[in-house]
C-alpha cells in the first residue's frame, strides 16, 4: 500500500515516533528517522528496519524546534 513512498518521522529515535516510523516500515514506506540521541543506537536501528522490512531507511539528526535562516 505505500510501497514507494517515503516519510519523514520526527522524533523517531525511540517511544512513539520509533513505533509509527516502523510500522510504516512494515507497510512499505521508506522512512528518514529524525530526533536525538546515541548516535550508534540509531545507526543500529536504522539497519535493523532496512533488513527487517526492506525499505530504505535514512537519518537526519536536524532540530525541527529550530528555524533555519534563509540564505540571501
Amino acid at each position: 500500500m505505500l510501497n514507494g513512498k517515503t516519510a519523514v518521522v520526527t522524533g523517531s529515535t525511540s517511544g512513539i515516533g520509533l513505533g509509527i516510523a516502523r510500522a510504516l516500515a512494515e507497510a512499505g514506506c521508506n522512512v528518514m528517522l529524525n530526533g536525538f540521541g546515541e548516535a550508534k543506537a540509531i545507526e543500529s536501528e536504522r539497519t535493523q528496519i532496512e533488513k527487517e522490512f526492506k525499505v530504505q531507511a535514512t537519518f537526519n539528526p536536524a532540530d525541527l524546534a529550530k528555524r533555519m535562516k534563509s540564505p540571501k
